[in-house]
């Protein structure tokens, strides 16, 4: 009875077209704008079918898949073209309907070109979500859409194998990362790796990627930190008749950027420009390129305000051409400079400044940049000097990262140290330690060890941030550097989610008598207490100004003093330090 009245519902629905579309934002993050809509069905309030999930799934048992579908992105075109949306229009098409031999073919075109959109502005989502049996055929689809001018997509990327062979056999325009890698995000490093891998290839291949899902303002700062550019999900904007058109004020970045590690930032690919008025004829400003061989562009500036670049390239190509030199040398610069090049602060960090050079996949990357400071001319980057220091970043990196964590070692710490005392700022100081991690690995082995080290990790893991460093000096021993107070409600979480944990890594006898045979530290055979971990924290008042030497004797008195307490938690008191004690 009620498969007969869902039928009854869904042939109502499309014989009285009570579809409902609903737009879900997508968010530019490094530009702050719209980007795009996704459109979104919804069946009639009152109706048993009002929930996607039950239109679609009773128009699939009654075979009128295609027909649904095509009554969707009918009403989502109309609706958008209403609303006067900005941005590109993302469909989604399941691939059963694509594959369907009555599917109509012309229709969306036709009812774009009726209303004046662009296929351009239109891109078709393939779900992988719903697998389709014949690729090939699928593949032939899809390029059918291309032929017309639309642009295409793979949803839910990550959640099968189809996606994958599909990404790389059919290029599409954009990848929609699959919304189980962005949940919490921020609490897991595989989760951060797979969408590193994932940025890294779309980059490689001029492909866009978006992720979608996002619920938290911490799973929007890690997407940020690894370069995502396109964001979707209910903290920017839920799926709306009339949905969010601008970014709410607090997710928009600070306008001064906090300092950035190891003075990665845009000021430091800062050259200084040679600039020319924009009324400039080319003829001296080819004559400037010969005389300095060295000189790959100049900033063009009108009432002392850069308004454009000109290249060495981009001008000889100019006058190489026909009669070229005596056609164009009399003409002024701003004629044939390029207006779009980059405009970046000097306080940019370089993922930043990276993500905006390769934002715009559709046009050739920039050669240079203007680097700006508070609206003023600072100087010109160059492309090629930011991949340069990018590579050398990461190659440093993984030499100094522990083998074992992948967490930044003793010479990014000591750096991250030096950089917070040369800005003067404050900061704690937390060193994590695990307490009778010898006797353990003695029983019970380095592997096992290795998995409790690793465990350590990846708590700590879940609160680097701009404001946390988090590394590994070594073996058992753990930091934590920051300039946010709540580092140390941070510490005392990771405590008890570790405390939590310890019974996975004992033998069932061991972990009932709370103790297990072995060794000390002088050999003397006993039972031994389980491992427990510990932190000994450095207040503002004691690491500011602090040297390396004061820093290290303060550590270990902290840490002793850990290692002493119930709770294995110390913050080292206010008295005056006695370093010599």
């Amino acid at each position: 009875m009620a498969a007969a009245a869902q039928q009854t519902a869904l042939a109502q629905i499309v014989e009285q077209r009570t579809i409902n579309a609903l737009f879900q934002p997508i968010f530019d993050i490094a530009a702050n704008k719209v980007h795009g809509y996704e459109a979104l069905t919804r069946g009639p309030r009152d109706s048993c079918l009002h929930s996607p999930v039950e239109l679609f799934r009773t128009a699939e048992q009654c075979g009128r898949l295609s027909e649904l579908e095509t009554l969707c992105r009918q009403i989502s075109v109309e609706q958008f073209a209403r609303r006067q949306l900005p941005g590109k229009l993302f469909i989604n098409i399941s691939p059963k309907a694509l594959l369907d031999p009555d599917h109509p073919k012309g229709k969306t075109l036709a009812l774009l070109q009726q209303l004046g959109i662009p296929p351009s502005e239109v891109v078709i989502e393939l779900s992988e979500q719903h697998p389709a049996d014949d690729i090939d055929l699928l593949k032939a689809c899809l390029h059918r859409y291309r032929d017309q001018g639309f642009l295409t997509a793979i949803d839910d990327l990550g959640a099968g194998y189809s996606g994958l062979r599909l990404w790389s056999e059919l290029a599409p325009d954009y990848v929609k990362i699959d919304r189980h890698f962005i949940h919490e995000i921020d609490k897991y490093p595989v989760k951060q790796e797979f969408v590193r891998s994932i940025v890294e290839l779309c980059q490689s291949l001029t492909c866009k990627v978006i992720a979608e899902g996002i619920e938290t303002e911490q799973e929007l700062l890690i997407l940020k930190q690894l370069g995502i550019t396109y964001c979707q999900g209910f903290l920017l904007g839920k799926p709306e008749l009339h949905p969010n058109r601008s970014l709410q004020s607090r997710l928009l970045p600070s306008h001064q950027p906090a300092p950035h590690r190891y003075s990665e930032t845009a000021e430091s690919l800062c050259c200084n420009a040679v600039t020319v008025s924009a009324e400039t004829r080319l003829k001296l400003v080819g004559e400037r390129f010969s005389a300095e061989p060295t000189l790959q562009a100049v900033v063009v500036q009108a009432q002392d305000k850069p308004v454009g670049i000109i290249s060495r390239a981009s001008l000889l190509e100019l006058f190489s051409t026909p009669y070229g030199r005596a056609l164009h040398e009399n003409h002024r610069v701003s004629e044939v400079m390029d207006t779009q090049v980059p405009r970046i602060e000097a306080g940019a960090p370089l993922s930043m400044v990276s993500q905006l050079l390769t934002a715009d996949s559709e046009s050739q990357m920039a050669q240079q940049f203007i680097i700006m400071r508070q609206g003023e001319l600072l100087g010109i980057g160059h492309t090629k000097d930011l991949l340069a220091r990018i590579t050398e970043y990461r190659i440093k990196m993984a030499r100094h990262a522990n083998p074992l964590t992948d967490l930044p070692g003793n010479v990014p710490i000591q750096e991250e140290l030096q950089r917070l005392q040369r800005q003067r700022r404050s900061f704690y100081l937390g060193y994590f330690d695990l307490n009778h991690f010898k006797p353990y690995n003695d029983v019970y082995g380095f592997c096992r060890g290795d998995e409790v080290i690793c465990e350590v990790a990846s708590l700590l893991s879940r609160f680097q941030g701009p404001d946390c460093f988090i590394g590994h000096i070594g073996g058992d021993d753990f930091v934590m550097i920051a300039t946010d107070p709540r580092m140390l409600d941070w510490s005392r979480e990771v405590l008890l989610a570790f405390n939590g944990r310890r019974e996975s890594f004992y033998q069932a006898e061991h972990w009932h008598s709370q103790a297990m045979p072995g060794q000390d530290r002088d050999g003397t055979p006993g039972q031994l207490p389980l491992i427990s971990l510990s932190v000994g924290i450095l207040s503002p008042r004691h690491s500011f100004n602090a040297s390396e030497h004061e820093l290290s004797l303060l550590s270990a008195r902290a840490k002793k003093q850990a290692k002493l307490a119930r709770d294995g938690f110390c913050l080292l008191d206010d008295r005056p330090a006695l370093l010599s004690a």
